[in-house]
């Protein structure tokens, strides 16, 4: 039986929506919309160089030896962090080994 991880996070931006909002950025990614929306471009987030299933907006399941760089990074942004070692059912194991899709335009930057 292979193992994953959940982590469970949240990040406290008080009332400041903005601060929130620029870590989920900074995290997730985002789709950057120029000219009126004319163009659509996809912008990395820190989460898109490991292989993960988003379940919710804050709560992702990962291989085990991805955790410790990602509870860094969340911990650097001032987040409360779950982490809890799980058995992955067949689905969320095979979802975890297939290969990580990147945007192109994110290749073409160096950004992986």
């Amino acid at each position: 039986m292979e193992t994953g991880a959940v982590i469970a996070f949240r990040v406290f931006g008080g009332n400041n929506k903005s601060a929130v909002n620029r870590f989920c950025r900074e995290f997730y990614g985002y789709k950057d919309k120029s000219n009126n929306g004319k163009y659509t471009y996809e912008r990395p987030g820190f989460i898109d160089k490991f292989k993960h299933i988003r379940v919710l907006r804050g709560l992702i399941i990962v291989k085990m030896h991805d955790v410790d760089e990602i509870v860094t990074f969340l911990k650097g942004h001032n987040a409360e962090v779950f982490v809890r070692e799980v058995v992955l059912l067949h689905s969320d194991a095979q979802k975890l080994s297939e290969r990580i899709q990147k945007p192109s335009s994110a290749i073409e930057k160096g950004l992986f």
